[in-house]
């Protein structure tokens, strides 16, 4: 028994001799990147489809650093590269969320949810404008209209893919001058927003500016007056003072231009809509406000439009009052009356008899009967300039009697009856 003993204590002895032997013979194998597809063939194919940083600048064992059953499974952190320090993009949890590690670019934006947070750690602005301007673009998520990364074509949808154009022929480009895609519904122009771009909406405005923009139209673009456009409060109308300004032309002091000019069709001056339109008027048209003053009448009292329903144009005398005679004509009223200061009579030696025969038919017949050279004078050779202005005989004739006659007759009509019926 003893013998035995010491045969299996001998045999033990041997085996663990041997078997430490043989284990200081296994070595862990070298792995090189090379190995991996021996067994991970898919994953290699995946990282080998895509040109990134994790394909051309890292291999596999820089990530896995080991591999059982030498080696543990080693799935590294992203943060390990990524240093959240350096990028705000790097802060975010489970990146895996949205990135493959073997494939870390997002070809497909829709099959992720809820990737706004991490969008605007890398494109911070259409975050802040989609909370200072609101809109219904705001509620959605980024992957909404980016269906990829970048904006080559088919990474992102068009306006018109969900929105209905506002005129047939406009395109993406059309959309993009006048809407930011973050905050569409505050409007910013670009250089490239035209007249036609504004008319898919403001035809009529539009249409009127061509055919009547005058200046404006020779000059200016929409967008240099209306540079903003609702929601916008500022910006939006301008004063007509940032171009005409007031120490230029007195007529630019005037307040509300809009009351007389149409900013689109700024010279067809529609007085008829506006009130106390005279103290405007008077910064150009000096000369029939100094009439006015000169001699108050009744048309002193009024508004300009009052007459003037539209700039250069004018209501005839006949149009408010019953002319003298039915033949007269409004080129007759003129000869005898200054329209902005009526009771001033004034006028030249040709005027008519006829016409003042109209008020005073009795004269001009009895001067029409006359036989001396009395009938051969107009009526202004004696009522010369002014109506009422009278000359005395003496003015033509004279003392054509002894001084004494004239002395004892005074008054000529005792003799010659009058002027209009003279008699010698």
């Amino acid at each position: 028994m003893k013998a035995l003993f010491s045969y299996c204590w001998l045999l033990s002895v041997i085996m663990v001799i041997f078997v430490s032997g043989v284990r200081a013979e296994v070595k862990e194998p070298v792995l090189s990147n090379g190995d991996c597809v021996k067994c991970h063939d898919e994953i290699v194919t995946i990282v080998n489809g895509q040109k990134s940083a994790h394909r051309d600048v890292i291999g596999c064992l820089d990530c896995h650093k080991g591999h059982p059953p030498a080696g543990k499974v080693i799935i590294p952190e992203c943060s390990m590269c990524h240093d959240p320090a350096e990028k705000k993009h790097f802060t975010l949890e489970n990146c895996k969320r949205c990135h493959n590690p073997h494939a870390p670019i997002i070809t497909d934006f829709t099959k992720l949810k809820d990737v706004k947070p991490g969008c605007v750690t890398c494109h911070p602005q259409p975050g802040i404008d989609m909370k200072e301007f609101p809109s219904a673009h705001s509620e959605q998520d980024c992957n909404n209209c980016h269906n990829g990364h970048g904006l080559a074509e088919g990474r992102y949808h068009k306006c018109t893919d969900c929105h209905e154009k506002h005129a047939e022929n406009l395109t993406i480009a059309d959309c993009l001058a006048c809407h930011s895609p973050h905050k569409p519904a505050v409007y910013v122009w670009t250089d490239k927003a035209t007249a036609d771009r504004c008319a898919a909406c403001h035809d009529d405005i539009v249409t009127t500016f061509k055919e009547k923009g005058a200046a404006h139209l020779e000059n200016l673009q929409c967008v240099e007056c209306h540079e903003k456009h609702p929601p916008h409060k500022e910006g939006v109308i301008p004063k007509c003072q940032k171009c005409h300004d007031p120490e230029e032309n007195r007529h630019f002091t005037a307040e509300d231009c809009t009351k007389c000019h149409d900013p689109h069709a700024p010279m067809d001056i529609d007085l008829s809509r506006a009130k106390d339109v005279k103290p405007a008027c008077a910064t150009c048209h000096e000369g029939p406000i100094e009439d006015m003053k000169r001699k108050p009448s009744a048309h002193s009292k009024l508004d300009c439009n009052a007459c003037h329903k539209v700039h250069g144009q004018f209501l005839k005398c006949t149009e408010c009052h019953k002319p003298h005679s039915p033949d007269m004509k409004y080129e007759d009223c003129l000869k005898c009356h200054i329209p902005h200061a009526p009771t001033l009579l004034e006028y030249g030696s040709s005027v008519e008899p006829a016409l003042c025969g109209a008020c005073h038919e009795q004269e001009v017949s009895e001067l029409e009967a006359n036989a001396t050279k009395h009938h051969d004078l107009n009526c202004a050779y004696c009522h010369r300039r002014k109506h009422k202005s009278i000359l005395t005989c003496v003015d033509c004739h004279g003392e054509p009697h002894p001084a004494s006659m004239h002395s004892q007759y005074p008054d000529c009509h005792a003799c010659h009856n009058s002027p209009h019926a003279l008699q010698k």
